[in-house]
Formats: C-alpha cells, sequence, structure tokens
C-alpha cells in the first residue's frame, strides 16, 4: 500500500512539476531551418516578397495584384488605415540630389493573420492565405481609387485598352 502512494506521489509531482507540453512541429522547425541560399530573398535591389513569404510563414501565399498605381497615395492610405494590423514595415529607400530628399522604391508591410503587402514602383501585391481572397479584393478594390493615368505617348506596339 505504501508502494502504490508513493508511485501516485511520484506522478502527482511529474504532472505539477514536468507537465508535458505538446508542441507543435513549427516551434521545432525554428531550430531546424537554416537559410543556405539567400539569391532566392533578395532577388534584385530588395526582397522577393513570395520568398519572405514562405520563409515567415511556412507555406505559399496567395498573390493579388494591381498596376498603374499612385503608390504614395496608397502608402498612406495603407499606413493610415491598417495601422493595427501591420507587424513591421520594410523599405527600401534612396536619396534623389536634385529634390535633397529621400523617395523609397519598395515598401513590404507584414501583417497579422499571415498577410503581406508589397508596393513597389507603380504596383502593389497583397499576399494571403488561400481563405483571405476576400479580404484581398476588398483592399484592391480599395486602392484601385490611386489609379494613375499615364500621360505618356506609346512608343511602339501597344495594345489599346479604349477600344476593347
Amino acid at each position: 500500500m505504501a508502494e502504490q502512494s508513493l508511485v501516485k506521489r511520484r506522478v502527482n509531482v511529474r504532472i505539477i512539476l514536468f507537465p508535458r507540453i505538446k508542441i507543435n512541429s513549427m516551434f521545432w522547425k525554428m531550430f531546424k531551418r537554416k537559410i543556405k541560399d539567400l539569391n532566392g530573398l533578395f532577388n534584385g535591389h530588395f526582397m522577393e516578397v513570395k520568398a519572405l513569404y514562405a520563409l515567415e510563414f511556412d507555406e505559399v501565399g496567395c498573390v493579388t495584384f494591381i498596376g498603374e498605381l499612385d503608390t504614395s497615395k496608397a502608402f498612406a492610405f495603407i499606413n493610415e488605415n491598417m495601422r493595427s494590423e501591420i507587424v513591421s514595415t520594410y523599405q527600401h529607400s534612396y536619396f534623389d540630389h536634385n529634390e535633397q530628399r529621400m523617395f523609397f522604391n519598395n515598401t513590404v508591410f507584414m501583417l497579422r493573420d499571415k498577410r503581406l503587402i508589397e508596393l513597389g514602383n507603380n504596383y502593389c501585391q497583397v499576399l494571403h492565405t488561400q481563405y483571405q481572397h476576400s479580404w484581398a479584393n476588398g483592399l484592391v478594390n480599395s486602392l484601385s481609387a490611386f489609379r494613375m493615368k499615364n500621360s505618356e505617348p506609346v512608343i511602339g506596339f501597344a495594345r489599346q485598352t479604349e477600344n476593347n
């Protein structure tokens, strides 16, 4: 009888002091992950957002694209309206000697819930999970208000968008 109570005490002490914690596989992947080739992540003059998404969230994301944007207005819109959802911001900037100020080429917004937005030269890419298409479509519809009309004449062959 004394032996059974001693065994019960050991089990109880073990459960209290050393509980078995279920740790998902993402925790262990953190220790196993080693980036061996950064050429895929740093493609061009800044990060490749699709590679960044896969590296950060450990899955392939869906991409929603909108072009012909005034990125300064789109940046202000995202920064103001999505301020509470932005986790971090990465930016590639350059200094213009003629105007004596900084300009940005690319901006990457990391958002909560496995979302990422890249603002580039006249375009925006929205990366999201397969369950967030309606959110991405709503964001792109909001950003479409900042469409930039091209006033330069086309040289060479181009599809006429007005006649289609």
